[in-house]
This record gives C-alpha cells, structure tokens and sequence, in this order.
C-alpha cells in the first residue's frame, strides 16, 4: 500500500495552525475549569457572608432597641426627681449629663414652651446626632438630648445591599455568562484564522522559493549551465539563493577552465605530433641546400646569374628554414610546459626581475600596494606569463603610436583570498568579435604571432588555482586590461 506524502506547504500549514489552536483549546478548557470552580468558591463565599450580615442586621436592630429601651428608661427614671419634677431652675442639670450614659444635653420646659434651665455637652463628632426624647411632668415637660449614630440608617441599607448581591453571587453556575464565553471564543478565533492565513501565505512563499532552487538544480543537471535561481529578498532562503547562484558561478567558472585545460590539452598533443614531423625534414633540408651552395664552383660569365639566382635561393630556404623552427619551438613550448611547482615567493620581488630585460625595463612602471603580498607560485612560469602580457603590452602601444608603456598593478582581495595583478597598456584595446576568442590557441592579432603566447599564459594561471582574463572595462591607461588572478594560498601540486 503506497504511503500518502503531504506537502511541505501543507505541513508547515497545518503545524502553524496546530500551534496556535492548540494553546487556544487549551486556554478555553482551563478558563472555563477556573470559573466553574471561581463560581463554586465565590457561591460558598457569599453564602457565609450572607450569614454573618444576616447576624449583624439583626444586631444592629436589637442593638436599636436596647437604645431605646435604654433612653426610655433614663427618662422615665429622671422624670421622678422631685426637683426635676418641680422645674426647679437651681436643680444640678450638668451632673446629669456628666453621668447619664448616652445623655447629651438636658431641659426642663414650662407647659408654655419656655425653659427654666438647661445643660449640655458638644456632640463627640460628624458621625453622631441628637435625639430628643419628651419626657411628660405634671407642670411641664422635661426634654432629654442622647447621643445616637448619624449614619446608622446608611449603614443597614448598605448592608441590605450587600446581603443582594451576595445571594445574586451565591446564584451564579458559571464565572462567565454564555455571552461572555461566545465573545471570549470569537476573539480568539480571529487570531486563529489570521495565523492560519498568514501561515498558508507563507509556506507557500517558503515553498515556492524551494522549488525554484530544486528546479534550478534540475535544469543544471541536464545540461543548462547559465540557469540561475535570483531569489528577492533578504531572508534565509534568498541568502540560500544568492549561495545556490554563486556556487553555480563557481561551478560554471570552474566547468569553463576544465573545459579550456581540455582543448590546450588536445592541442599540446597536436603540437607534439606535428613538431616531431617538422622537425625531422628540417635538417636534411638545410644541409643539401648548404651542400648545394658551397659545392657550386663556376666561374664562366654564363653562369654568373645561376650563382646569383642560387645564392637567392639558399637565402630564400634558410628564411623559410628558421621560420619552421620557430614555429617548431614554440610547438615544443606548448608541448612540454612544466608542471606547477608552487612555493612561497614576493610578488614584487617576481615582479620586479622582470626589468632585468633592457627592452621591457624602459617601458615599465610598477605600482605595488601599501603592503607586501606573498603567494604560492612557480616563480619561473609566473614570471613568463606577465613577460608575455607585458610584451604584448608594449607591441599594443607601440602599434597605436605610442612608445608602448606597460603598467603593471596588484592589490589582494581578502573577499576570495587571492591577489589580482593588473596589466595595462595604451594600445587601442581588444576587438568585441575576438574577445570571445582571444585565449584561444593559434588565435592572435599580430602579423609575427602564432597565437599561442595568451594560451600558455591562461594555462598556466588556471594550473595555478588562479585565471587570467580581459577586463570588461577599458585599462586608466586607455588601452587593454588583463587582469592574472593568484590564490593566496592554496594546494602545492598543480592542477594538470
């Protein structure tokens, strides 16, 4: 039975939504434990309270009572006082109130409504007042003063209202009504579904980014090397990208220097084959027309143009003879070019030996950097390949009219490890059609050369872990720039 496969869209999708719902679930389940139980603790709580406030209404109204009856007493007990009872004005009213609980302020009124005499105390506070109670004489009245809670009625009714709500409390199933809950549920499910949707939006972002590079990948292995992914963006996937891109640059760079070792070594091939061919005839050749020309002996006038027209002839063939030597010695160069043998050497050192040569001396400048740099090379090739540039340098200017000054430059690049040397001349530059071509063997723009002199020089920059190129751009010199790229370091053996 085949295994069903999910997307990796659907995956991260479905993780994403999980994540977020599952902590929502859980959040639903535990507020709604939590007021169940909030509700069942706050009914307990109320009901208790409900009891005690109960007990203390009561309280407050026996407590009411017992005031009265207390007030009720005191002036039926003083109402008794023959002096009091006389409306004696010199009675001792001040020691009543001194010593009567409760009792404020005390007097004693004529049937008319006057008052023969009168005492009293300041009240303790805001939160007391007076109540006047009229206590009945026989020829007046006697009018008691007691002191009694001012906010005693506010209080009862706020504990009236408290005992309401408590039962309102005690009442409730749940801590949250269902609306409540259905709101709670909603607004957790807009994030919900926000995360679900920016999650989908976004693996598919991922994905689709994934797949270009698995389709890139694809396309370069059937044989489409210039395809590249050139993801947008900053992120971890187009950084994936621009790596993704740079190693098919390397790999595409690398692809085309194997590929150029391949053709030179086709060539180096050829050039051994056919040096041993033209060598062989060569001496014989020169030799029989020598023998011929030294043996010839006349000395008749009728053969004096024979001689001159022989002498001509031997001139013709030993022109011709040294022509297929130098094109047999530069075969036999190709042929049999060293490997390289790297090891630790001064740039500027290789460099300046190279104004040992007269000729090159007076038409060449140097500008080293700020700091000596050293590399791993073969001194020996490394140094015939700048001669080569260099010497084409100067034929290039030379032939452009100029006396054929060569600058050479070299900075190292610490983004690759590696040192760029820069040869520039003043000559009118190199042609777009044979740009293309250039360091190709046997392909060459001077009348005297055999196009092999770029070849060997690249060869041997690419033996080296490095490249030789033309620069794009026009050298500050307003010719030609070819720029010989040199790892910093790199593997001792050579790369043939």
């Amino acid at each position: 039975m085949p295994m069903i496969r999910f997307s990796l869209r659907l995956k991260l999708t479905l993780g994403l939504v999980l994540s977020t719902l599952l902590p929502v679930i859980l959040a639903v389940w535990l507020i709604d434990q939590m007021g169940k139980t909030a509700a069942n603790v706050g009914a307990s709580d109320a009901a208790a309270r409900i009891a005690a406030m109960e007990k203390s209404i009561g309280a407050y109204h026996e407590l009411v009572d017992t005031t009265k009856r207390l007030h009720a007493e005191v002036a039926q007990r003083l109402a008794q006082r023959p002096d009091l009872v006389a409306l004696d004005p010199t009675a001792k009213l001040h020691e009543l109130v001194d010593h009567e609980p409760g009792l404020r302020a005390i007097a004693l009124v004529r049937a008319d409504g006057t008052i023969v005499a009168e005492a009293s105390r300041p009240l303790p506070g805001p939160a007391w007042r007076d109540k006047i109670v009229d206590q009945p004489l026989p020829v007046g009245a006697l009018r008691l003063s007691f002191i009694v809670s001012a906010t005693l009625p506010e209080d009862l009714q706020e504990l009236k209202t408290a005992i309401d709500a408590s039962r309102t409390v005690s009442q409730i199933n749940t801590a949250l009504p269902a609306s409540y809950f259905r709101t709670f549920l909603v607004l957790l499910g807009i994030p919900v579904l926000l995360v679900g949707g920016f999650s989908l939006w976004y693996s598919t972002r991922i994905t689709q980014r994934i797949g270009a590079l698995v389709e890139t990948a694809r396309a370069v292995a059937r044989g489409k090397h210039d395809a590249r992914v050139q993801l947008v963006g900053n992120d971890e996937t187009a950084l994936l990208g621009d790596a993704f891109d740079t190693m098919l640059d390397t790999l595409e760079e690398t692809r085309q220097q194997v590929a150029y070792l391949q053709r030179m070594g086709v060539w180096q091939d050829v050039a051994r084959r056919l040096a041993h061919e033209i060598k062989n005839p060569l001496t014989p050749i020169q030799l029989a027309v020598q023998q011929c020309v030294s043996a010839y002996r006349g000395a008749a006038t009728d053969v004096a143009k024979f001689t001159r027209l022989l002498g001509d002839t031997g001139e013709i063939v030993e022109e011709e003879i040294a022509s297929l030597r130098r094109l047999v010695d530069t075969f036999r160069t190709l042929g049999a070019l060293p490997k390289v043998e790297k090891a630790p050497i001064e740039l500027a050192d290789a460099i300046e030996e190279l104004k040992l040569d007269p000729l090159v001396a007076a038409r060449l400048r140097l500008v080293p950097p700020a700091r000596p740099v050293t590399v791993r090379a073969d001194k020996l090739l490394l140094k015939r390949v700048l001669a080569n540039l260099i010497e084409n340098g100067i034929h290039a200017g030379q032939e452009a009219g100029t006396v054929g000054d060569v600058v050479v430059t070299w900075e190292p690049d610490r983004a690759d490890d590696s040192v760029h040397i820069f040869v520039d001349d003043a000559g009118k530059g190199v042609a777009d059609s044979s740009r293309e071509k250039i360091f190709e063997p046997y392909v060459t723009t001077k009348e005297t050369g055999t196009g092999l002199g770029l070849a060997i020089a690249r060869k041997i920059a690419i033996e080296h872990g490095g490249d030789l190129v033309l620069a794009p751009e026009r050298a500050p010199t307003g010719g030609a720039r070819f720029v010989v790229s040199l790892p910093l370091r790199g593997p001792e053996a050579s790369l043939s």
